[in-house]
């Protein structure tokens, strides 16, 4: 049968990408190692950018092949999900407290991206314009992350980034892993988009649906997995930090990179509807860490409802802008 053809494809890609990008950063970071690069760099530059390479590869690929909806869908889908699956599910295993280490500075960073996403995609066409906008301001969150955590390890304080250790890698294997690493995020975003638009032309629905669904719950599993496993070592506070890196980087990176292939024109849904619920969602986190809130199981209950009645919303063609129901696009 072609659709199962055509979901095999697209899940085949997300199995492919998850495990390419373990391999692009642990053989980035070995290398980085060997070549006298400090853990704090590889830490903030090297997993910042590997965990959100998916994301990045996924949307590139998805606007030179003029399908801007699997694009923009994938980076604001995943930037939701990031919220309520990867902050829900961990914290049904087990409770932890937001407001650590570092969290209000890439707080500040992730709603400073979302407003200019926002903003930029409510005036028009996303354009090169906007796309050296958005990578001048990842370039500046980094300098200015990298800037404070050296300061805090220097006077001997939690840098509020996780320092990634070197994986224990022979120079000739460290290389293999970037190759394969980078060819398996190549053709894993391949089979996704050819999976993704395959489904939404067999279906009968809008791609902007697939990038927001399918590839965005899809290219957030790195992030998932990475917060279930904190969660089970009992550090589960460090998946917030996860989440916000990873949204900061998947609209600075990702949409500035695909920014830069512009024009993209933006689907009505996004203005109308997924644009507020993304919103919402960094409110939300931003909530938890000025409050330093306690996660527990009844809010990870909670925030996988709203993810859920997320979706109903999406499949309905709710409009928050207008508060009615209207046609999907």
């Amino acid at each position: 049968m072609p659709e199962l053809t055509l979901l095999a494809a697209l899940i085949g890609g997300l199995v492919i990408m998850a495990f390419a990008g373990d391999f692009l950063v642990n053989g980035a970071v070995a290398v980085a190692r060997r070549l006298g690069v400090s853990p704090l760099i590889a830490g903030i530059f090297i997993v910042g950018f590997g965990t959100s390479a998916p994301e990045m590869v996924v949307s590139l690929n998805a606007a030179l092949e003029d399908r801007a909806g699997l694009a923009l869908g994938n980076i604001v889908g995943s930037n939701i999900a990031n919220i309520f699956l990867v902050l829900g599910i961990p914290a049904l295993i087990m409770p932890f407290v937001a407001g650590g280490h570092g969290q209000g500075r890439a707080l500040t960073a992730m709603l400073v991206a979302t407003a200019v996403w926002i903003v930029l995609t409510g005036l028009g066409p996303l354009n090169t314009l906007g796309g050296i906008l958005f990578l001048a301001i990842l370039v500046a969150y980094c300098v200015i992350t990298f800037y404070m955590a050296r300061k805090a390890v220097a006077t001997g304080e939690d840098p509020g980034v996780e320092l990634e250790e070197a994986p224990k890698l022979s120079l000739p294997r460290s290389l293999a892993y970037i190759v394969l690493g980078i060819g398996g995020l190549v053709l894993g975003a391949h089979l996704i988009i050819a999976g993704g638009v395959g489904i939404a032309e067999f279906y009968g629905v809008p791609q902007e649906w697939i990038g927001l669904t399918l590839l965005a719950i899809g290219t957030s599993l790195p992030e998932i997995g990475a917060a279930v496993a904190a969660a089970l070592r009992r550090h589960g506070e460090v998946a917030i930090g996860n989440v916000l890196g990873s949204n900061v980087f998947n609209i600075l990176g990702a949409g500035g990179i695909i920014s830069l292939f512009g024009p993209i024109e933006i689907a009505p849904t996004f203005t109308h509807y997924d644009h507020w619920v993304m919103a919402f969602a960094a409110l939300l986190i931003g909530g938890f860490i000025l409050t330093r809130a306690r996660l527990g199981r009844m809010m990870g209950i909670l925030m996988l409802l709203i993810y859920a009645v997320y979706i109903y919303g999406l499949v309905n063609g709710f409009n928050l802008l207008g508060l009615f129901q209207t046609a999907p696009a």
